[in-house]
């Protein structure tokens, strides 16, 4: 089975320093580095490259950059039958990393601003039994993509990244919903960016009234707190040192879509996830940071 992506393709621009500035502040950095990205793109390769077969549906420009990246799709055999050019300039995030591995990111949707979905995409995809998506493009037509996808009788996944508001009915039509913790408690009304474990079940359970059914907040350094309508589960990180945090939450969401369209529980789900996400923190960038089936798997059974 396989997993169908909707969502952004960005070229990263990644600046280093010892520090994020402060408002107004200047600071002298240490390096400029580009790399693919963009949270549909991540997620599609992080999937990729956990053991999934993968399609995605996104837009790039008619430009070098929209090549490029089309070139990247290509090499991790992703399939590339639904990413359409458009006039609009590629997708560009520019990327702020600390000496201590914290993250700001600013991102220019271009091309990705005219992904639309199709229901062509899931007709003449009978193999997908997952669809995952972010909300880097129209959320109007993430709503479509999922909403159409459970009603095709798909497994939803949504990533509420960027922080936007939800409507209930794309809650409601979304199977596990992952978010970390500023975006949760976001979409309760709060705005608290450290959650602890008790906190977060809180804020899940909230969610579920809603109209979520399967939550799971990731909690950085902590792990991960899971709640459906049956059990709660918390999962902790693995133990890494990190070196850049910038697609740690899309490595947990691939390797998990991943997962879960094998049919494992959601219990080895949610570890195999976390291994993804840690081993994604102790390497630069975004693409290049995200690990392999083997390397998850090593983590994953060294500590079981």
């Amino acid at each position: 089975m396989s997993v169908l992506v909707f969502g952004s393709l960005n070229l990263d621009l990644v600046t280093y320093a010892d520090k994020l500035p402060a408002i107004g502040e200047t600071i002298v950095g240490e390096k400029l580095l580009k790399f693919p990205g963009g949270k549909g793109l991540n997620q599609a390769i992080a999937a990729r490259r956990a053991g999934s077969e993968v399609l995605m549906v996104g837009s790039i420009g008619n430009d070098a950059d929209g090549d490029y990246l089309f070139d990247i799709l290509k090499s991790e055999n992703i399939d590339p039958k639904f990413i359409t050019k458009t006039s609009e300039q590629t997708g560009i995030a520019v990327i702020e990393v600390s000496k201590s591995a914290e993250n700001r990111i600013i991102i220019i949707a271009g091309a990705n601003s005219k992904t639309r979905f199709s229901n062509e995409v899931l007709t003449s995809s009978p193999s997908v039994n997952v669809s995952l998506a972010q909300l880097e493009t129209p959320i109007a037509e993430v709503a479509k993509f999922i909403h159409e996808s459970k009603a095709a009788g798909k497994i939803t996944i949504l990533n509420p990244a960027p922080i936007q508001k939800l409507d209930q009915q794309l809650l409601q039509d979304t199977d596990y919903l992952i978010a970390n913790e500023t975006e949760a408690s976001f979409l309760i009304g709060s705005a608290v960016e450290h959650l602890s474990k008790d906190e977060a079940l809180t804020i899940a359970r909230q969610l579920q009234k809603n109209g979520s059914k399967k939550v799971i907040i990731t909690l950085g350094e902590q792990g991960s707190v899971y709640l459906d309508q049956e059990k709660e589960l918390f999962t902790p990180a693995y133990k890494v040192k990190a070196v850049d945090t910038t697609a740690a939450g899309d490595a947990f969401c691939g390797a998990f879509a991943t997962a879960i369209s094998e049919n494992k529980p959601v219990e080895y789900a949610l570890k195999f996830a976390s291994a993804a996400g840690g081993l994604a923190a102790t390497k630069a960038g975004a693409v290049p940071s995200l690990p392999t089936q083997q390397e998850i798997l090593s983590m994953f059974t060294s500590l079981d």
